[in-house]
Order: C-alpha cells, then structure tokens, then sequence
C-alpha cells in the first residue's frame, strides 16, 4: 500500500499531523508513506517518520517539488504517483492540485471543503469533523476514518536522530551550560502571540534564582523576534545564552528534549516540548488552547481572560494580560 500525505500549512500544523503517521504505522506497517510538506517546515522532515518527503515551494506548481532524505526519489515529479489513498489535510487549491495530479486511487480531505470549487471532482471521500470542535491532532486524526481507523488522542511522534543531538550538545558545550538548563521560547511569527520583554526578564530571573537553572532563550533568526530577545535579554539580572537563529528544528527539538522545562508561548516549540515528552508551561492569548494545547501530563496553559477547562468557543484576551505573578506559580507547581 501507498499513501500520500499532503500538509502544506505551517510548523505547528505538519508537528500535529505527526499522529496520523504513527496511526497509519501501527495499522499498515508495510506501507509507504509519502510526505508533502511547505518549504517552510523542511528542516523537520528528517525527523518524521515517513518513506519519501517532498518539499513544496509556492507559486511554481510541480515545478516547485523537491525530493528529501535518503529515500526520496531526487528528480521525480508527484504526476502520476498512483498512491492507494491522497489524504488532503489542507483543503487549499494547491493540495487539492497535488491531490488530483498524484492520480492516486481514493483521495481524501475533509468535509467543510467540499464547497470549494470542483472539490468534489478532485476527491472520492470526504469526512465530516469539526475543525472548531475537536483539538487540531485529533482534527487530523479523523482523516483516517475512510481507512477504518477510528482513534483519540493519539501522541506525537518525532523520531530525532543522532546528529540532532550530537548538534544540540556543541551548542550546549561552546556555551558552557551543562544539563541545569530550561528552554524559554519568547518569540513567534505572529505579533500577537507576543508576551513583554519585561515579564519574560522577570521569569529567567526567577527560574536563575529560585532553581538555579540556566536559561536558553531560543527563536527565529527573524530580526523582529531577535530585537525582542535583544529586549528580555537587557531587562536581565542574571546571565542567559541566547541561541535564537542558531538551531534548526531537529537540534531545538533536541535541546527541549534534554531540558528541565519548557516556557513559552503558544509556538512549534510548544509542540516540540508535548512531542518530546519534556514539561512545558505555555501562554496563549488569542490563540485558543482547547484546538492547540499541548497534551502532555506535565504541561500547563495559562491564557489571558480564560482558566481550565478550556472550550471551544472561549474567547481569549491579549497576552499582556497574563500577569508575572501567575506564571512564577506555576513554574512553582510544575518544578516543585
């Protein structure tokens, strides 16, 4: 059996399709899975777990596809790929294009797309579940169902290799912290999502001086989140090593993964932290938690305006809301 995967949206989104993955790996061990991914998640795609990993770049159709990894077929374009099963997690004109040129067998997506022009001549199955209702893993999970599998809450699965550790210890040793280190991610993307420079100097303080924890402070090479980290970074009393720009995703993982903790905002490297199984505290603001929260037992949300359980149709508040106070308590309860 083959099966084509087609998620083309951001990191977070390829990170929490992670559990289809491991689905289709329980149920069809024999199986070949193909991976399309968005250019801007081709640093992780060697740490999924997948047969053949194809990078898509916007705006050049099949042109646009390049093979990844050891496995992939370098040159070969998805035209007439004739996979058993296309699932369609994006619902975009570019998936849909992709799903219907791959002239795979049965092909896939999700109900609620089915209005989009042609949709349903580009597709043979289509599966009703609520986006706003069920949390986006087991959003994508149900995708499954055509292929009689029927299941909740399944894990993450990032499979890191040696090198991405091997990475994440030179960065580590070249900066002289041993493993007494907790990870704050205080940038994103989205400007929105962003906490103040000053609460966040407040938090590697008391994490320094409560704990005696040694923050590294991760990001994006992307100059408005490094101006950011520049800003906590001279609110400090105590020293920190800032590794923003300096890490790929696997090594970031890889990092998480060999830390105490965890802080941040509502990011992939939230998702990175439920993936490798490490205690995560995360602040969300807009975003609402009930479709994006991290699943591990030892994670803890706090959102401005909003306390557990979280619901679908809460609605959040800015980020500044969420007071210093707050988040020292619960690093308190999660450390203790």
């Amino acid at each position: 059996m083959k099966i084509l995967l087609l998620q083309l949206k951001r990191i977070g989104d390829l990170i929490l399709t992670t559990p289809v993955i491991r689905c289709l790996r329980e149920t069809f061990p024999e199986a070949r899975l193909v991976l399309v991914a968005d250019s801007s998640c081709a640093g992780l795609l060697g740490a999924i777990s997948v047969d053949e990993r194809w990078v898509y770049r916007k705006g050049r159709g099949l042109a646009g596809l390049a093979g990844r990894g050891p496995n992939a077929w370098l040159g070969r374009s998805l035209l007439g790929l004739r996979a058993d099963w296309a699932l369609d997690f994006t619902g975009n004109d570019r998936a849909g294009y992709l799903s219907a040129l791959s002239f795979s067998r049965r092909r896939a997506t999700f109900q609620r797309f089915k209005r989009k022009p042609f949709r349903k001549y580009l597709y043979t199955d289509f599966v009703d579940s609520s986006v706003s209702g069920r949390h986006t893993a087991d959003h994508y999970v149900d995708l499954l169902q055509p292929l009689g599998i029927l299941r909740e809450d399944v894990s993450l699965d990032l499979q890191l290799r040696a090198e991405d550790f091997a990475t994440a210890r030179a960065l580590l040793e070249s900066a002289g912290v041993g493993n007494n280190y907790v990870v704050v991610h205080a940038g994103t993307a989205r400007p929105e999502k962003y906490w103040l420079p000053e609460r966040w100097a407040k938090v590697v303080d008391f994490l320094h001086e409560e704990f005696g924890f040694t923050s590294l402070l991760t990001g994006s090479s992307d100059p408005v989140e490094r101006q950011h980290i520049s800003n906590v970074r001279s609110k400090l009393r105590c020293q920190c090593t800032d590794l923003s720009g300096r890490t790929g995703l696997p090594a970031l993982a890889a990092l998480i993964k060999g830390a105490r903790l965890l802080c941040g905002v509502d990011t992939a490297a939230v998702h990175l932290a439920d993936a490798v199984q490490t205690p995560s505290l995360a602040l969300f603001g807009p975003t609402n938690p009930y479709h994006w929260r991290p699943r591990h037992s030892r994670s803890t949300i706090l959102r401005a305006r909003t306390e557990p359980p979280f619901t679908p149709q809460q609605k959040g508040g800015p980020m500044d809301e969420i007071p210093v106070a707050a988040v020292l308590a619960a690093l308190r309860e999660l450390l203790g």
